[in-house]
């Protein structure tokens, strides 16, 4: 099962929506600190808190739709996926877009995971001092509001603007978010997205060095652990075993490097996060296809978070 057959129907879509805006938004933010006042971490004083999200799924096994309340405090907290009338469910589900190939070739296939190929940019390289400022992710399932992306609070100085152009002035408003505040409307949305029983594969270029890095240290400080059916993917040194037309490896295997060698257009600020996430998911489909590799076979070359030295404790 090649990962570019299965999505051949969907990359048509991604091409339509390069520079356009993104289907997932954050709404509304009442709150500090929401994650840490739904787990009772912290002694502050909780308030009502109502986040919404709109993630709508068209895939068989899925959840489409959910509302969950919690009361707290005498307080009620309330986190929501937006409600569809029946109609629209109904059209959702002709769509049949999770199972791509069987319209091809007859057979029906059932991916062996929920592929997100997702991308951050920070306020630095240090995983422990520096923090996320903007996180976005496409689900390569396709489907309505198959991404989601925000900018997030760091809640200290951006002092390398040059490399992203995410100013102090962009996260410091209101409606943008902190880490804190976006771990319960992210773990929504993935499992908004995800098939029942089967994990969740996060694809990330220099991923192991750098992204999920980052992800683990900033669910760390918000004192919460990262799903153990999360796997992740790092398509940095799956690239580094492409060649050249003379057979030598290649010299790079930047992301900017795989986008020039398979002529994918840029459309838009590189060193965004959701601009990065649709070139890789191009260069997904092509360097998968080059090389051959099956969905099981990059199952295979995923881990955890946990199994990154830096998620050792420390001595």
């Amino acid at each position: 099962m090649y990962l570019s057959s299965i999505c051949c129907g969907n990359f048509h879509l991604l091409r339509n929506s390069i520079g356009n805006t993104c289907s997932i938004r954050l709404l509304k933010y009442h709150s500090r600190s929401i994650y840490e006042t739904l787990l009772s971490i912290g002694k502050h004083q909780s308030r009502p808190l109502s986040t919404t999200v709109l993630a709508r799924s068209t895939r068989k096994g899925s959840k489409q739709s959910f509302s969950n309340s919690r009361h707290l405090h005498g307080e009620s907290v309330e986190s929501s996926i937006e409600v569809f009338k029946q109609s629209e469910l109904e059209q959702l589900k002709s769509l049949h877009t999770y199972n791509v190939e069987e319209k091809f070739s007859g057979v029906k296939t059932e991916w062996p995971a929920t592929i997100l190929v997702f991308d951050i940019e920070t306020t630095g390289f240090s995983r422990r001092d520096d923090r996320i400022i903007e996180f976005a992710v496409r689900d390569l399932m396709g489907g309505k509001n198959s991404t989601f992306q925000t900018l997030i609070n760091p809640e200290k100085d951006v002092r390398n603007t040059y490399v992203h152009g995410i100013s102090n002035s962009m996260l410091c408003r209101p409606d943008v978010p902190r880490f804190g505040e976006l771990i319960p409307i992210l773990l929504q949305y993935v499992w908004s997205r995800q098939m029942d029983g089967k994990p969740v594969l996060w694809v990330a270029h220099n991923g192991r060095s750098f992204d999920v890095p980052f992800l683990f240290f900033e669910f760390r400080r918000c004192k919460v652990e990262l799903p153990g059916d999360w796997l992740f993917v790092d398509t940095l040194p799956i690239a580094r075993q492409l060649v050249d037309s003379k057979g030598l490896k290649l010299s790079s295997a930047s992301l900017e490097t795989l986008r020039e060698r398979y002529k994918i257009p840029l459309t838009g600020s590189a060193h965004r996060a959701m601009q990065d996430v649709t070139t890789l998911c191009y260069v997904l489909q092509k360097l998968t296809f080059e090389l051959k590799l099956t969905v099981p076979q990059l199952l295979e070359k995923s881990f955890r978070a946990s199994d990154l030295p830096a998620a050792r404790p420390e001595k």
